[in-house]
């Protein structure tokens, strides 16, 4: 007889449902157990014996059924986990809905009151603000606006390059907010670029000032006071580069500085044994710009010269030729060296 067979007639027996065969082989194998117990002479004595040693036995060696225990399978943990964060995630967002109801409703109206124009064509983008603003936005560029500006600012955010050309408003200021860079303008025209691939960003003033500061060099100073307090002011045909790794603000001219002024006001350039502070009033009247050299230094020096087709830069290259001088653009401005006639 092996275990198995064994345990279930043993459990048979134990409960009194044992055939006469069954009881007959469990005796016989349990005899066989132990040759040298001697039984007793008579068969009930040898029944009560085997039923008492059988108890023992059983006592010693029937299993009691095994405690069953709970093993969470992984797939039954990850359910109860989801349950779990649904259940919480709704009971606090009910919760939400219910105390605060005004909260959730102004900021959905905030959020609905912007709009996004993404310029995905190949050709530059018109955008007309509610302030009758123009915005040409270039290609890949991306402007976000409120759809009417309430307030008293004229908030809106730039990724890419874009012409602004602003209405004047000195109750409202317009800021366009571009990486880290702000720029503060009441009414004017300039062009910013902020590509997201290139963490400098460049601001250009085609007519009238424009205020440019960043946040992140006030936090860098450990300056309380505004941050606008440490940027710089451009006029036409300036520009600056803020330079976000360094976190820096480089002021110079434009590429291609325009005229500022009207035809009307435009003198001619053609000079005839000219001195030079009247050559370089002229420059600084048509730019915009400011020109600084040694007065007194060149005091003698008169210049015959025609320069009405040339652009700026190519100007002062000639009028430096003909002094004897050389010409840096320093924080924006244009500075004259030179020894003197």
């Amino acid at each position: 007889m092996d275990s198995t067979n064994y345990q279930e007639l043993l459990a048979k027996y134990l409960r009194g449902d044992c055939t006469d065969e069954e009881r007959a082989l469990l005796d016989q194998w349990f005899a066989s157990l132990d040759s040298e117990v001697e039984l007793p002479s008579t068969e009930d004595e040898q029944k009560e014996l085997l039923s008492q040693n059988w108890q023992m036995l059983a006592a010693r060696t029937v299993k009691t059924a095994p405690f069953k225990r709970f093993r969470a399978r992984p797939y039954w943990v990850a359910a109860a986990v989801v349950l779990l964060i649904g259940g919480l995630s709704w009971y606090f967002v009910s919760r939400l809905t219910l105390e605060l109801p005004g909260k959730l409703e102004q900021v959905m109206e905030t959020q609905s009151s912007f709009t996004e124009r993404i310029n995905s064509s190949a050709l530059p983008e018109r955008v007309v603000l509610s302030d009758q603003s123009v915005v040409t936005l270039q290609p890949g560029s991306r402007l976000r606006y409120p759809i009417e500006f309430a307030g008293n600012k004229r908030e809106v955010t730039l990724i890419g390059e874009a012409f602004f050309e602003v209405q004047k408003n000195p109750h409202k200021p317009f800021l366009v907010y571009s990486h880290d860079l702000i720029t503060k303008v009441l009414g004017t025209s300039f062009r910013i670029k902020a590509y997201p691939t290139d963490r400098n960003v460049t601001v250009a003033v085609r007519t009238g000032r424009v205020s440019v500061y960043s946040p992140q060099l006030a936090t860098q100073t450990k300056l309380k006071s505004d941050p606008e307090t440490i940027g710089v002011v451009l006029t036409p045909n300036q520009q600056v580069t803020y330079l976000g790794q360094e976190h820096r603000l480089v002021k110079t001219l434009v590429e291609k500085p325009l005229v500022v002024i009207r035809n009307e006001e435009l003198a001619s350039f053609t000079f005839q044994n000219a001195p030079v502070s009247k050559i370089m009033a002229a420059i600084e009247k048509t730019y915009g710009v400011d020109v600084v050299y040694d007065e007194e230094l060149m005091a003698n020096c008169f210049i015959t010269t025609s320069l009405d087709q040339e652009n700026l830069y190519d100007k002062l290259t000639i009028i430096c030729k003909l002094l004897g001088a050389t010409y840096k653009i320093i924080d924006a401005q244009i500075v004259i060296s030179g020894s003197g006639c």
